[in-house]
């Protein structure tokens, strides 16, 4: 038989869920800004950060070239005759200090005894002289651990060293050859400090900031995509959000239409045969009905209100299978079966497969499936058997539902869904939500099949 292709059309337009879709533009503009933010905060720690370690990279410089002074070129002139003021030792040393020690960087060379007495300075007039140490003189003194500040100009022992603008004093101890401990102290200016901390920030600074730039420069882009892919899904959500809506709406019609049609018709029957009834039986003495009348009467509004509460109760299993729940599907799939055979038609069950593999969904897609195709069977096949066959096949679980009834061509089936009748319609997009497919074969006067093929782990 061919296949009928299910195409779905609206009764009448559904209003449209008012959903405002998400602006890509605005969205990554606000991640942009929080990007820039959060980079200028990182900027920000990254250059304290960077500039603490240049500053502490150029103090240690500076106490590097202070002990290779100290240790590998004064130190061994440190004689007793120096420190008791021999001027033949002082003269050696200060060759040494002046060709090697002083330059761009050292502009002043002090020796200090622990007493605070300088028993040599470049600058001559100094020696001799005592001024009390500082806290920081004598802790280097104790600990044998150089030391640097920035020079205090304004002290009688530094009057000499104001020429040369702002200087950094750094100083660490060594012994005389008699093993005196001695303090030595060199004056770096500033700037070859400045110099030195610059360098360092020529070399950090521009990976730091490249960095930087490049990780918000790649954000962008990834936050474009990232963006666009949540407003497709906002989309998807509203289009899922609007089947949802459309498909209750059908579904409230066609119950509407079903009780319409079906038991307010019988219930409506009832009240007028037994409405005429009574009118007859209230007024004149030959106009009453007989007793075989009103027996009559009573048994057609017994058989109309029966039929009645079977199609309600048909119409609740429908819309709440209680069976699903309770028993599992092979019951329920029962049930569907003996409704069927109510009106009439040889209806059997066949699994070939156990269905308690079945369960949530995906039993809830079959049972739908088999309700559908049976309510279809029963209203409009004009059918004397359907067959409702439950197999695994490639893979898949399929259930197909067979019947002998009257057929329909796609043209019919469009006329059907003109009119507002879209269960099969409504089937098949249920079941492609959820990954199955819905095939349709069906020949005027050689029946109907609807099989549905769904992957279950």
């Amino acid at each position: 038989m061919p296949r009928v292709s299910l195409r779905f059309r609206r009764a009448e337009a559904a209003p449209q869920a008012a959903v405002r879709p998400a602006s890509v533009g605005r969205e990554v503009l606000l991640f942009v800004i929080g990007c820039a933010v959060a980079a200028g905060l990182i900027a920000s720690g990254g250059f304290w950060a960077v500039n603490q370690v240049a500053s502490a990279e150029a103090i240690n410089s500076a106490e590097v070239i202070t002990q290779l002074d100290a240790r590998g070129i004064v130190q061994p002139l440190l004689t007793p005759a120096l420190l008791a003021g021999n001027a033949a030792a002082i003269r050696a040393l200060d060759s040494v200090v002046v060709g090697r020690v002083l330059g761009s960087r050292v502009v002043r060379v002090k020796i200090w005894t622990a007493a605070g007495r300088i028993v040599y300075s470049d600058e001559h007039a100094l020696i001799g002289e005592s001024f009390p140490l500082g806290d920081d003189e004598s802790e280097a003194l104790e600990t044998g651990r150089p030391d640097a500040e920035v020079s205090d100009l304004s002290r009688a022992e530094n009057r000499f060293e104001r020429s040369f603008g702002s200087l950094v004093e750094v100083y660490l101890p060594v012994r005389a050859a008699d093993g005196t401990k001695l303090l030595f102290e060199t004056y770096q200016l500033e700037t070859a400090l400045q110099a030195d901390r610059q360098r360092v920030w020529n070399g950090i600074f521009p990976a730091l900031a490249g960095g930087i730039v490049l990780l918000f420069l790649v954000q962008i882009p990834l936050s474009w995509r990232l963006a666009r892919r949540l407003q497709r899904s906002s989309r998807d959500r509203a289009a899922l959000l609007q089947r949802a809506i459309d498909s209750s709406e059908t579904e409230r019609r066609r119950i509407a239409g079903d009780l319409h049609d079906g038991p307010v018709q019988n219930l409506t029957a009832v009240n007028i045969t037994l409405g005429s009834a009574a009118m007859r039986l209230a007024g004149p003495e030959e106009a009453r009905p007989s007793r075989d009348e009103l027996v009559a009467v009573m048994e057609g509004a017994s058989a109309e209100s029966r039929l009645a509460i079977r199609e309600l109760r048909t119409m609740i299993i429908e819309i709440a299978p209680p069976d699903l729940d309770r028993g599992g599907l092979a019951p329920a799939l029962e049930r569907l079966a003996a409704m069927a055979r109510e009106h009439g038609l040889l209806a059997t069950v066949d699994l070939e497969m156990p269905v308690d593999t079945l369960t949530g969904d995906a039993a809830t897609l079959v049972y739908r499936t088999v309700q559908e195709a049976i309510r279809n069977v029963v209203k409009h096949a004009n059918a004397s058997c359907v067959r409702v066959h439950l197999f695994r096949s490639d893979g898949c679980i399929s259930v197909e539902i067979a019947d002998d009834g009257r057929g329909f061509t796609p043209e019919n089936l469009a006329e059907r869904q003109r009119g507002g009748h879209a269960g099969l319609s409504l089937l098949e997009r249920r079941a492609a939500e959820s990954g199955a497919t819905v095939e349709v074969a069906s020949l005027p006067g050689r029946g109907t099949s609807i099989r549905l093929q769904l992957r279950v782990a």
